[in-house]
């Protein structure tokens, strides 16, 4: 089974990516997992908590269907796709929530230690930071300005560097200002993966 995790800021096309996944795929052997953002109110220590015990719980969810152990579970997926997952953190943490850099990427590594013996690919999604900026709000981005996007995606350019999972793969999505056609940024997506 692969897991392919789609990472990046929002905005940049992780959902039309996830859909084509699954015309690809053909819808019927693919499981979509979601990271959201944590509840509000929380202090940032035990949002922090909050988002590794929920990667901690879709690991074992992952562990679970690959070694097809789910009782009374008869569908078994080929493909599971998480949209968003450990670098986000490293990201938003920082940014947020005052987030130690080092304490994260120690955290993150470890974490990535449990895919590494798995069929993992990292996608992450960027940008030119004036493209970045000029997305369409949907009200639900953290990042406001241009100083904050840029940094955004300084960052998750950072972690993805540091990842240790060796199927990784960078997407710009843009090109002069432009989004890159929807089939060029696909098949960038489906020869990493093939």
């Amino acid at each position: 089974m692969k897991l392919i995790i789609l990472e990046g800021g929002d905005r940049l096309g992780k959902s039309t990516i996830i859909k084509r996944l699954c015309e690809y795929y053909n819808y019927d052997n693919i499981t979509i997992r979601h990271f959201g953002k944590p509840p509000k109110g929380m202090s940032p220590k035990k949002v922090l908590e909050f988002q590794f015990k929920a990667f901690k719980n879709e690991l074992n969810l992952f562990y679970r269907i690959y070694t097809r152990s789910m009782n009374n579970y008869t569908y078994y997926p080929e493909v599971m796709i998480w949209n968003r997952s450990h670098l986000g953190e490293y990201v938003y943490s920082q940014m947020f929530r005052g987030g130690n850099p080092e304490k994260l990427k120690n955290k993150l590594l470890r974490f990535e230690k449990k895919l590494i013996n798995y069929e993992t690919y990292l996608i992450t999604l960027t940008a030119d930071p004036d493209f970045f900026n000029s997305r369409e709000s949907d009200g639900h981005e953290l990042s406001k300005t241009l100083e904050q996007k840029t940094k955004e995606l300084e960052l998750f350019k950072e972690a993805h560097k540091f990842s240790i999972l060796s199927h990784k793969h960078l997407i710009k999505v843009d090109n002069n200002g432009q989004f890159r056609t929807k089939d060029d940024i696909f098949n960038e997506v489906i020869n990493f993966i093939k």
